[in-house]
C-alpha cells in the first residue's frame, strides 16, 4: 500500500512529464496565472463602453482575449489530465480489492477508496481537479467569442471610417 503523501508527489511527476511534452511540441512553459490582467477589463465592459473603443483598442482587446482563451483552455486541459490520471491510478491501485465490500460496484469501489489512505488522497486530488475543470468548462470558447466580437467591431469601425 502506497503512502498518502506519495500521491501528490506522483501527480507532480506526471505534471512535469506532460509539461515537458507540451514544450517539445512548441508550447511555452505553463504558468498558472495569466500574464496580463488588462484582458479582464475587456470582459467587463458595457456595450456603450465597447462602442466607444477605437479600432486599435478593439484589436488589442481581441489579441488579449485570444491569449486569455488559450490560457483558460490549457488550464482546463491540465485539470482534465489530472482527473484522467487519478481515475486510472484509482483503478490500478484498488483492482481486486473492491470485491471485499458489499453493494453495487460503485459502492464497493468507494468503500475501497475510503479504507485506503493513498486511494483516498488520489480521490481528493481527482475531486479537486474535477471541480476546477467544471469551473473552466466552456469559458475558453466564450472568451474566444468575445475576442471575435472585438475583432468584428474593429473591422466595422475601420470599414466605416474609410
Amino acid at each position: 500500500m502506497e503512502k498518502p503523501d506519495y500521491a501528490s508527489e506522483r501527480l507532480e511527476k506526471v505534471d512535469a512529464v506532460l509539461d515537458e511534452y507540451e514544450e517539445s511540441v512548441g508550447l511555452p512553459k505553463f504558468s498558472p496565472s495569466f500574464h496580463d490582467d488588462s484582458a479582464k477589463k475587456y470582459l467587463q465592459l458595457s456595450r456603450t463602453q465597447i462602442e466607444k473603443l477605437s479600432p486599435n483598442e478593439c484589436a488589442e482587446a481581441s489579441i488579449l482575449l485570444t491569449a486569455l482563451a488559450f490560457h483558460v483552455q490549457r488550464s482546463y486541459n491540465r485539470e482534465i489530465a489530472r482527473v484522467n490520471w487519478a481515475n486510472q491510478t484509482l483503478k490500478t491501485t484498488l483492482a481486486g480489492r473492491e470485491q471485499a465490500y458489499k453493494g453495487s460496484w460503485e459502492s464497493q469501489f468507494n468503500q475501497a477508496i475510503k479504507e485506503d489512505g493513498y486511494a483516498s488522497k488520489i480521490d481528493n486530488i481527482k475531486r479537486y481537479a474535477q471541480q476546477r475543470a467544471d469551473r473552466l468548462t466552456y469559458l475558453s470558447s466564450s472568451i474566444k467569442n468575445m475576442s471575435d466580437l472585438y475583432l468584428n467591431i474593429q473591422k466595422t469601425k475601420v470599414f466605416n471610417n474609410e
